[in-house]
């Protein structure tokens, strides 16, 4: 037996009898009895080898415990006396179309050292803009890397008559678009149990075998009885990750309950759909608690205006100059250090008319895919008139924005058109932004640690990132920007994790026991 040739994983065949395989095993899972708990039957797992090809296996007719007693996740194997199937109906986890099935009589030789080396992980990576074309379909599930930015504290969820526990995540890939993921059962409760102090910022994670859902127009990835989570995992698209978003050293933001979050989805949804003409005529003083969604794209950016202004970190009003000093001050706030915040103006237009728009702070982060500080700061945008990359690349999309009146009146002695949200065309299937000319614009799926970066000389950089610094804190008052108040201050407090519930792998989650449902 020594002398034969294992069989390479993308060689497998159902139903199709071989003598040996050389794997590792990369994750294990359980598949749970529904409606019982703590109660399982068979054990899943991915083999991968060397040339990182990977297959589904599971038990047959032997129960978790005893297999489980038998392997471990992350060790790699010689396996003889395995069965071989043809994967039948949905939720495969990997492309592969055969199933390895494991046996009373399959024997496992624990190998202490592989060559050519096999990777520990092995993950099918999609693209946040190609998640689209997946749109509940059960197939084949999917994988997706990102950083942590916000997370929703574990709630409980009543389904079936059922209580299971749910969360969200929002994670961002390296061009800063998010996407929410929402873990259920096992999984969920094992992700929220993580401390985040015990991890050091950025927080990179991989979510597995979720479905591609969407909700009031918007894209986001469910949990399955197969999904698992990876905290930094050892991949090459790590690197990658933490190099982008090391600057980013923020406490994560908490989510609001579902129930909050419905609320404002449900307002949304309930918004007057209205064309821009038709908007252009309202009375902003009869409609100023309504929300209007309008299909329309940006024409252009007003640049009349400054994009971005210094703002007070706490009330996020305009930092006026002191003329004794020069620097930026807030009345209400002392010694305050100047925090970039975004008020963009920008022209909306479809096939009726064209409207004036203004988006303001967190909106524009929403909207924009970074904080407005990591552009003028990280990217060196220290003209307020400079329009970056990341505006200019929305130009023409057709997209729905959730539109408001101001409560208070410009220079012009008009109500402005405030943005809210923005939100998928679903009327078309969306289309692939246009790539960016900075470097920050790679794929998440090709990305590797070999990546490089271009980077200034570090005597640029320094005198670059000094005059930034100094038009921050001591350039004039911008033309046309009023004091903003609009804004909850404590929207932009910085929260600590503090969800400990119990304690759970800091790599890996369990398998949940639930169907997919309502979510």
């Amino acid at each position: 037996m020594e002398s034969v040739r294992p069989t390479p994983v993308n060689e497998l065949r159902g139903y199709t009898k071989e003598n040996k395989i050389r794997i590792r095993i990369c994750r294990i899972w359980k598949s749970a009895i529904p409606g019982t708990v703590q109660k399982y039957t068979n054990l899943h797992c991915i083999l991968v080898d060397e040339m990182q090809h990977a297959v589904e296996a599971s038990t047959f007719d032997v129960d978790y415990d005893v297999m489980a007693s038998k392997i471990e996740a992350g060790a790699c194997y010689e396996i003889t006396e395995f069965r071989t199937i043809k994967i039948r109906g949905h939720y495969r986890v990997v492309p592969h179309e055969t199933q390895v099935l494991f046996t009373s009589k399959t024997a496992f030789r624990k190998l202490t050292s592989v060559f050519p080396p096999i990777p520990r992980h092995r993950f099918f990576l999609q693209d946040y803009n190609k998640l689209y074309p997946r749109l509940n379909k059960v197939d084949i599930l999917t994988d997706v890397i990102g950083r942590i930015s916000s997370l929703q504290q574990l709630e409980p969820k009543q389904i079936n008559q059922r209580v299971v526990y749910k969360c969200d995540v929002v994670i961002q890939n390296i061009r800063k678009e998010e996407l929410t993921v929402t873990l259920w059962a096992d999984v969920a409760e094992a992700f929220s149990s993580l401390s985040a102090e015990k991890f050091s910022l950025p927080i990179v994670v991989v979510f597995t075998s979720l479905k591609v859902k969407i909700y009031i127009e918007k894209i986001y990835l469910s949990s399955t009885a197969s999904s698992l989570f990876f905290i930094d995992p050892d991949i090459p698209e790590l690197n990658t990750y933490k190099s982008v978003f090391s600057d980013c050293k923020e406490a994560l933001e908490i989510l609001p309950p579902s129930a909050i979050q419905g609320n404002e989805a449900q307002i949304l949804q309930n918004a007057k759909k209205v064309t821009i003409d038709e908007l252009a005529f309202l009375d902003p003083d009869l409609h100023k608690d309504d929300t209007f969604v309008c299909r329309a794209s940006i024409k252009r950016f007003d640049t009349r205006f400054n994009w971005w202004y210094s703002a007070c970190p706490n009330c996020v009003k305009q930092m006026q100059k002191d003329p004794t000093t020069g620097q930026f001050i807030c009345q209400k706030h002392p010694n305050q250090i100047p925090m970039p915040w975004y008020k963009v103006n920008l022209i909306l237009e479809d096939e009726t008319n064209e409207l004036n728009a203004l988006i303001i702070g967190k909106f524009g982060e929403k909207f924009f895919g970074m904080p407005c500080k990591d552009l003028v700061l990280n990217q060196r945008l220290v003209e307020q008139q400079q329009l970056p990359d990341e505006f200019l690349r929305l130009i023409g999309q057709k997209k729905k924005f959730h539109l408001r009146f101001s409560n208070r009146r410009n220079a012009f002695n008009s109500n402005d058109v405030l943005i809210h949200n923005v939100t998928e065309d679903t009327a078309m299937q969306p289309a692939t932004p246009q790539p960016l000319s900075r470097e920050n614009t790679m794929s998440s799926t090709t990305v590797s640690s070999s990546t490089s970066m271009v980077e200034p000389t570090e005597q640029s950089f320094k005198r670059k990132r000094e005059s930034i610094r100094r038009a921050l804190f001591t350039s004039g008052e911008q033309s046309g920007v009023d004091q903003i108040s609009d804004t909850d201050p404590r929207e932009f407090d910085e929260v600590p994790i503090k969800l400990l519930k119990k304690k759970a792998s800091p790599t890996a989650g369990k398998a949940d026991g639930t169907p997919p449902k309502n979510t």
